[in-house]
């Protein structure tokens, strides 16, 4: 799964946003430490790379990524900050990435270890998070334009790797 950055000529070509996998550290504290990172494990490695390819239409999601800073920057920004509209502020970087020709790609060039919050409390919250913010971002003009601008197929990639998830 090693695979080596394309060599472009263009900025489609080139990866704007790289993922990188994660590792739980937390994962061997208790039987639901075990089952969030097992929950991470799945959506943070496994989803990921399916998103990326077949799929073509992986996005940031707060995990480890690396950000090309010239074009974020020049682009619109890294994010969308807004107390009311935007819970998972993080995943307009994506977003803004693709409406604007930038490519987000996954790799597993190296693992990036996280802690989390392993008690029965905060793994319901993180839960009822994603799903709120999916929520929210389906009213968002950003997720219009994104919708507007992929063919068939990415287009129904996108709506089973975010809403519809918590719809079907």
């Amino acid at each position: 799964f090693a695979q080596p950055l394309p060599k472009g000529s263009g900025n489609r070509e080139l990866p704007t946003i790289v993922g990188f996998r994660e590792h739980i550290f937390t994962g061997s504290v208790s039987s639901l430490a075990n089952y969030m990172a097992l929950q991470e494990l799945s959506f943070v490695t496994l989803a990921q790379r399916v998103l990326d390819r077949p799929l073509r239409i992986r996005q940031h999601y707060g995990h480890p990524d690396l950000f090309d800073k010239v074009f974020i920057m020049t682009e619109g920004g890294m994010s969308k900050a807004s107390k009311n509209v935007n819970l998972s502020e993080d995943v307009f970087a994506g977003y803004n990435c693709t409406i604007r020709g930038g490519n987000v790609v996954f790799r597993e060039y190296m693992t990036v270890g996280k802690g989390r919050d392993v008690g029965m409390q905060q793994i319901y919250k993180f839960e009822a998070k994603l799903s709120q913010g999916a929520a929210e971002q389906s009213l968002t003009r950003d997720v219009n334009r994104l919708c507007a601008r992929l063919d068939f197929f990415r287009l129904m990639s996108f709506f089973y790797g975010g809403v519809g998830h918590y719809v079907s």
